[in-house]
């Protein structure tokens, strides 16, 4: 690898536990990691539960840098990178590649690996999972990307489940999101995102969500420019959001920006957006109990009986049969 890039180092270890009040102990532990040295910054966080880890790292290296890993288990890593390509390079020169906006998952056996990360910008969602998680969430199914990854496990040899680059779809960005928004805390977060992480698991292996080949892999401050305009479509649902509004946000023509779009999330950005809208509205009256009129202005609507429309467009089903 580059001279340049500057190394750092990481354990995994599964098990974790720590006493409550009561003397009883949970295996739910929380960390932070701060990067501010070697050209490196940023903060790498990461939730420890008995079968799985889940670690989200936003850092910026003008040149890159490595993280040398450990594990005290063979492990499975299911990893997202949202922003930056990522590679992986285990110690018999198996490397696993995922550029920006794909995904993968590899079997890790008990041997030293390193992290690779090349770009600028780097956001990432991971999640380390025992043999034991696997098979406890999968019982008998078994695809048959999971059978030749049975049998590397039994020879504990490295194995990547897809050969190919994989896009991630708009279902498994969504329930990202969802696990990097988490406002809760203690037992309500050990909770939430033990259910969120087994469903974007259970997901991804079973290719529910249809996983599709990605033959060319988008410029870095092209997809960064789409990922933008998602972000503030979503932090800014009650204004008008206009075409010319977001192209200006991204730096682009409208044309390319339509184009960009559905590339990365798979459907037109009014489709979307109208989907965070309804999908926002949903969690206002059942979390906050709003009514129709008080949820159709959060979320862009003048008028409720066009937001009741597009609702049952949408969703399938009256946001009336909400509320209780």
């Amino acid at each position: 690898m580059k001279q340049s890039l500057k190394s750092f180092s990481a354990s995994i270890n599964f098990s974790n536990t720590i006493a409550n009040s009561t003397g009883a102990t949970t295996a739910f532990v929380e960390s932070n990691i701060n990067y501010n040295s070697q050209g490196v910054l940023g903060q790498e966080s990461q939730s420890h539960y008995s079968e799985f880890l889940v670690g989200s790292k936003n850092t910026e290296s003008a040149k890159g840098y490595a993280v040398a890993i450990s594990c005290n288990c063979p492990v499975f890593k299911l990893h997202f990178s949202l922003l930056g390509s990522y590679s992986h390079q285990t110690n018999n020169d198996l490397v696993v590649t995922i550029p920006e906006g794909c995904c993968n998952l590899f079997f890790l056996p008990l041997q030293p690996s390193k992290d690779i990360f090349t770009s600028k910008h780097t956001r990432t969602l991971e999640v380390f999972f025992t043999q034991s998680f696997l098979e406890r969430i999968l019982g008998e199914q078994r695809t048959a990307n999971l059978l030749d990854m049975t049998t590397a496990i039994d020879a504990e040899v490295p194995f990547v489940f897809f050969k190919e680059r994989r896009q991630i779809p708009l279902k498994l960005s969504n329930q990202i999101k969802e696990i990097l928004n988490c406002a809760y805390t203690g037992s309500l977060k050990k909770n939430y995102i033990e259910s969120r992480i087994t469903i974007l698991l259970l997901d991804f292996l079973m290719d529910t969500t249809k996983l599709e080949v990605v033959d060319t892999v988008m410029p870095e401050a092209d997809y960064a420019a789409i990922v933008k305009v998602e972000e503030y479509c979503r932090l800014n649902l009650k204004q008008k959001l206009t075409i010319n509004t977001l192209s200006q946000i991204a730096g682009f023509n409208t044309t390319k920006l339509k184009r960009d779009f559905k590339k990365i999330y798979k459907t037109t950005i009014f489709k979307y957006i109208t989907q965070l809208r309804m999908e926002n509205a949903k969690q206002l009256i059942l979390e906050k109990g709003y009514s129709i009129a008080e949820v159709s202005y959060e979320v862009g609507y003048s008028n409720p009986q066009h937001f009741t429309t597009a609702f049952k467009k949408t969703m399938g089903y009256l946001p009336s049969q909400l509320i209780k």
